[in-house]
């Protein structure tokens, strides 16, 4: 798992894919290398193999703030947008002082116009980050979702 670790932070990914594998293989109740998997597949480009690796890892734990995020990202990427409203929400919950899952899911909220939801998000996270909430604020801007503030 440390060797996956590795190459997953040099961004090599079809080396830490190949790495945690076996990982999961051999020990499927570890959390952690599944997560390590599925973010190394998203950032690998792959982002539907990712989101079932991490499907997988949501079903054998829900405890995990980070499988809920990692999975927000795939469905993300995928243009999953509904998926990833959800996961980032279920992030969210199990670690409300996680800022970029705030950031994350006010900006899908953004996207799929759930202005209530933005909203709500950017004053989460102008508690907990904001220079991120900022950066959350010209998003929805961007999407012509005007925050009323």
């Amino acid at each position: 798992m440390i060797t996956g670790y590795v190459w997953l932070r040099r961004g090599d990914y079809p080396k830490a894919i190949a790495s945690l594998a076996p990982v999961v293989r051999r020990n499927p109740e570890d959390l952690g290398a599944w997560n390590l998997l599925g973010e190394s597949q998203r950032r690998a480009g792959q982002p539907g193999q990712a989101a079932r690796t991490l499907e997988q890892a949501s079903a054998i734990g829900r405890t995990s703030f980070v499988t809920f995020f990692y999975l927000g990202e795939a469905y993300r990427d995928a243009q999953r947008l509904d998926r990833a409203v959800s996961a980032y929400r279920e992030a969210t919950r199990l670690e409300p002082e996680f800022p970029r899952a705030w950031f994350e899911l006010g900006a899908a909220c953004a996207r799929i116009a759930d202005r209530e939801e933005a909203l709500a998000s950017l004053e989460r996270l102008e508690k907990l980050d904001p220079a991120l909430a900022e950066e959350l604020k010209k998003r929805i801007e961007a999407s012509s979702m005007r925050p009323t503030r």
